[in-house]
């Protein structure tokens, strides 16, 4: 059975980060799904303390619901990371995900990884209002190859732009059309 990991980074609740989440969720259940919502986690930033470094497992001194995280982010065949797009960028608690995947870090290691698991898939999946559309596929493109740390060697991106409101990601049959999509990749 497969072990897929999905984190809601936004910070609302019933926002169209959690209708992704909750859609492939409902869609992958022949896998074992873990959902993180981090607006309902103890989630704090790196503290760029090194303490995670030349590790053979991946610790962090923080004692939060991040660190707890940190085997099933290990042994997980798959991941997705749904987030708004504020400002032209991931949102924060986004990017607190991707900063603490540093005790996954290890320069010399495959793929600079000290991961017990290669081959996972990885996919970003991105809501906004609008914007530079063709500019936030690349962006997402780009950032999801920093989990290439954690052992992904198949990585996938989608941006979904025109949804202004909480869940308006429901009126658009294309996008939830390409989360079912999504799921069968992830669990193929």
């Amino acid at each position: 059975m497969k072990k897929i990991l999905l984190i809601d980074s936004s910070p609302r609740k019933n926002g169209n980060s959690e209708v992704v989440v909750d859609t492939l969720a409902a869609d992958l259940r022949n896998a074992e799904v873990t959902v993180f919502k981090m607006r309902e986690k103890k989630c704090s930033p790196c503290q760029a303390c090194g303490a995670c470094q030349n590790r053979e497992t991946q610790l962090c001194v923080q004692e939060d619901d991040y660190t707890k995280l940190l085997p099933i982010i290990n042994e997980c065949d798959a991941i997705v990371l749904a987030s708004p797009i504020y400002n032209h960028q991931l949102n924060s608690m986004a990017k607190v995900f991707i900063e603490r995947l540093y005790p996954f870090f290890n320069y010399v290691g495959k793929n600079m990884s000290n991961t017990s698991k290669f081959g996972k898939k990885a996919a970003l999946v991105c809501s906004c209002w609008g914007g530079p559309r063709d500019v936030y596929e690349k962006y997402a493109d780009w950032t999801v190859k920093c989990f290439s740390q954690m052992g992904a060697e198949e990585m996938k991106s989608l941006v979904f732009d025109q949804i202004p409101g909480p869940g308006d990601i429901k009126k658009h049959e294309g996008y939830i059309k390409q989360l079912h999509e999504l799921a069968k990749w992830l669990a193929a």
